[in-house]
């Protein structure tokens, strides 16, 4: 099927190509463009076994990113990227992607994120420093198996996909993502990867929001639904399908933002024998302000589930607050700071876990 789709693809794009010439053509340009980021951090938790040393340093990311772009002369720009996360040790590529975009729209053909990942909004995005409660504070807090972050049970990542996001139309943008395998990626194609070794396959990914200014308040909204089918033939047990949605929203005044999300992910992988698995429902409320190079931004996250179809659920609280400054006299380098609360309330009492956590960082981007 994913032979199929980017072929069919690349026979549109021809066509495309084929138009009459309305413009000069330009051959590909080379770009290139990364960052560094190093953080320390200090933990004070319940459950600490393990992790009892309190503080880390930590290289958070550290990512570089290759893109060639060229304008058809019909004007369709068309364009090549490979990003890699050069942590562990050894580099791995992320994302590796082909762009075509025209008054047509956008395809995106390769391992990217799909249009319901992409097009979600929420309080979350307001966030800045460590990025809060849908950051990197688990390297040192024991999540306990807590989800805890804003994000959807059957989310297929980078997985090999192909998307296709509509122009925006006065604020208004819809896309769409199919993903054959969500555990096919790069040149482990569709025909190499097993169909029955627990994955989701034929994945459909939607997504609509809306990003506009209406007078001096800046809006962007956004809802977004997944649904797949669970590889459940033997040895994998019978599993629910992905059937998962989000909804949310920011406001932005003068400096000011407040925003809010709601994700839900229903009985989404859920063993079909386990009627009472709920893999969990999300909310945040987050706000931002953001005065010449500084911004101070703090939200709340939580988090109820019960995917071990127990008799009472999990539930976790994450209030997160941080500040961060971008440096006029050095570009490309910025600093910040933030504090992060943990509460995690798992069945059985050995699994909770009430947590502290402060980290700064610095980061050179280029």
């Amino acid at each position: 099927m994913k032979n199929v789709l980017l072929g069919s693809t690349a026979l549109v794009g021809a066509s495309l190509l084929a138009a009459a010439p309305v413009a000069a053509a330009e051959a590909p340009t080379l770009g290139f463009a990364g960052w560094t980021q190093v953080e320390i951090s200090f933990s004070d938790q319940d459950l600490s076994a393990g992790r009892g040393r309190g503080y880390g340093f930590e290289v958070d990311s550290n990512y570089l990113t290759w893109s060639a772009k060229g304008t058809a002369d019909n004007g369709m720009t068309y364009q090549a990227a490979v990003s890699m996360n050069m942590g562990g040790g050894a580099g791995s590529t992320d994302e590796a992607k082909i762009t075509l975009a025209s008054t047509w729209g956008t395809v995106v053909m390769g391992d990217d994120d799909g249009a319901d990942d992409s097009m979600m909004k929420g309080g979350y995005s307001l966030l800045t420093a460590g990025y809060g409660y849908d950051g990197g504070y688990s390297s040192q807090v024991n999540l306990a198996g807590n989800a805890s972050f804003a994000s959807l049970v059957g989310d297929t990542g980078d997985a090999t996909k192909i998307s296709y996001f509509t122009p925006r139309f006065n604020g208004l943008q819809v896309g769409a993502s199919w993903t054959p395998d969500s555990g096919a990626s790069f040149d482990n194609n569709v025909a190499g990867d097993a169909d029955n070794d627990g994955d989701r396959e034929n994945g459909l990914g939607l997504g609509l929001n809306y990003i506009n200014t209406i007078g001096d308040i800046g809006v962007a909204f956004g809802t977004t639904y997944s649904r797949a089918q669970a590889e459940s033939a033997a040895p994998f047990a019978d599993r629910d399908d992905i059937g998962a949605w989000s909804i949310g929203g920011t406001l932005t005044f003068s400096g000011f933002s407040v925003g809010i999300g709601h994700g839900d992910s229903g009985d989404s992988n859920c063993t079909v024998a386990n009627t009472l698995c709920d893999q969990g429902d999300w909310w945040d409320v987050a706000a931002r302000y953001k005065f010449g190079s500084t911004t101070i931004a703090g939200g709340f996250l939580s988090n109820e589930g019960n995917p071990a179809g127990a008799a009472t659920g999990d539930t976790v609280d994450v209030f997160s607050v941080g500040i961060s400054h971008a440096f006029a006299s050095a570009p490309g380098m910025s600093a910040w700071a933030e504090y992060t609360q943990f509460e995690g309330d798992r069945v059985g009492t050995a699994s909770d876990n009430d947590a502290t956590y402060f980290m700064i960082g610095t980061k050179v981007a280029f």
